[in-house]
């Protein structure tokens, strides 16, 4: 229908109150729908944004941790390298202790032989502790990085479905003018 700046079609045919009437209440009811229509648009852009803020902080948070358990993981391998390190000195003391009390010669032969196989399987002990503890430290830094990479993705998803939001908000409130001319 097509409509003449200044001429009312609807006074025209003897329809100009009940037109003016029902025109009012669309007119109402249409800026009614456009105000949801703005305020969904924009708790969905806020939504949205701040729903990747926390993700991100909550991704951020956990790499913390995993940093934390790596520093735990290390410094409880070491203790336990240190461990093993004053019970191998003590084991090689017990030994040069009964030597000497059966009348071996401790610092030649087997006994010194005995201690040096002490000495050397304690060592390899405490290596596979420190490695033990660094294959941990690995995993939990990896899991750290992790962390961070999902927090990257979770900010950016809350940005990207923000623009989305935005752009159908828009995209609704286009239609509903289009409706209203």
């Amino acid at each position: 229908m097509c409509f003449i700046p200044g001429l009312d079609p609807f006074t025209l045919l003897g329809l100009g109150s009940a037109a003016a009437a029902s025109s009012g209440a669309a007119a109402g009811a249409s800026g009614v729908a456009t105000a949801l229509t703005a305020l969904s648009t924009g708790l969905g852009v806020v939504g949205s944004v701040v729903g990747g803020i926390q993700g991100k902080q909550t991704a951020d948070y956990n790499a913390e941790v995993a940093k934390n358990n790596a520093q735990a993981a290390k410094q409880e391998a070491a203790y336990e390298a240190q461990m093993t390190r004053e019970q191998v000195q003590r084991v090689k003391g017990a030994q040069r202790a009964a030597g000497a009390s059966s009348g071996l010669n401790i610092d030649s032969g087997t006994p010194v032989a005995v201690l040096g196989d002490t000495a050397k399987q304690g060592e390899l002990d405490v290596l596979a502790q420190l490695y033990r503890g660094n294959v941990a430290a690995t995993g939990y830094m990896n899991q750290a990085k992790q962390f961070k990479a999902e927090g990257k993705s979770a900010m950016a998803s809350g940005f990207i479905n923000a623009g989305t939001s935005l752009v159908g908000g828009l995209s609704q409130y286009a239609k509903q003018r289009r409706l209203m001319i």
